[in-house]
């Protein structure tokens, strides 16, 4: 059971409160949006363990020889083969009965069926690709925002769609830089392309997209008017401090980085926080 569990990788699925965003930001949570909002999370969070399993079913040979993922049920054998295809079988039938049983629009099942096509050519293909492996990562970050829009009939602001856009980067090219730092001399052995990036581009493009990110994020602030813009304090802290982290090869799991480093759980928290007070609590008018 346990092996089962890890194989659909739950610590993963934090990505997916993506969702939630653009309801957070419209300051006007109701009941049956928050409602709607949790089934596409639970959507997202079975469709990115469908693409985690394929995955990994891909890798099982590569993994064992990688000193993170040699612990990966496939990798060490505890899930063969066809219980993952029993599995991956079994969460299909359940994302479409969930599809069916709540009336989603189409804009958010197109954000869904856009996600899964994107995570099954990531595995199959583009990982292989430099740059555009970063990008397509990205994507899948994108397509969580716009969906939690769509579920919620919120219009996403252009700002926050930029500032999770240049986010996203930053990350997928810190979890690069990370991966070659991890794996050293290995990182062709384990992916061809990683060998086709130099860690010194990486780390301009680390900082780069961390500039980016703040700067758009500010006018994101700037454009609400609610005083948001004081966000930008703890923002910028978590953010040089996930950059600190990556150049010394922390990131190659962002999630579990975020999870475990207290400072990045800290600010996290107290940006969080901020940003709610400053919405429901003091705003007169929903941002």
């Amino acid at each position: 059971m346990y092996s089962c569990i890890k194989l659909l990788r739950p610590s993963q699925w934090i990505k997916n409160l993506l969702l939630f965003i653009p309801l957070f930001f419209s300051g006007n949570i109701k009941a049956d949006s928050l409602i709607m909002v949790c089934a596409g999370i639970i959507c997202f969070c079975i469709a990115s363990s469908l693409g985690y399993i394929l995955n990994d079913w891909i890798d099982k040979k590569k993994d064992i020889n990688h000193p993170e993922k040699k612990n990966r049920p496939f990798a060490e054998g505890s899930i063969t083969p066809t219980e993952g295809f029993l599995i991956w079988v079994g969460l299909f039938f359940l994302l479409l009965f969930i599809l069916l049983v709540f009336p989603f629009p189409y804009s958010f099942i197109l954000c869904l069926l856009c996600y899964l096509s994107l995570s099954i050519s990531y595995s199959l293909y583009f990982r292989e690709i430099v740059l555009l492996d970063i990008f397509v990562i990205s994507f899948g970050f994108l397509l969580r925002i716009l969906a939690g829009g769509a579920v919620a009939d919120v219009k996403v602001s252009k700002w926050l769609f930029m500032s999770i856009f240049f986010l996203s980067i930053l990350i997928s090219v810190a979890k690069r830089k990370s991966e070659i730092l991890m794996l050293k001399e290995d990182a062709g052995n384990y992916r061809k392309n990683l060998i086709r990036y130099r860690s010194e581009d990486l780390s301009k493009m680390l900082w780069v997209m961390a500039g980016v990110s703040l700067v758009v994020y500010a006018l994101y602030c700037v454009e609400k008017k609610n005083d948001l813009i004081y966000s930008i304090i703890p923002a910028t802290y978590g953010i040089i401090r996930f950059c600190i982290l990556a150049e010394q090869g922390k990131a190659s799991d962002p999630v579990e980085l975020f999870l475990k480093d207290i400072q990045l759980v800290v600010v996290s928290a107290l940006f969080l926080i901020f940003i709610a007070i400053r919405i429901y609590a003091m705003s007169t008018t929903p941002s």
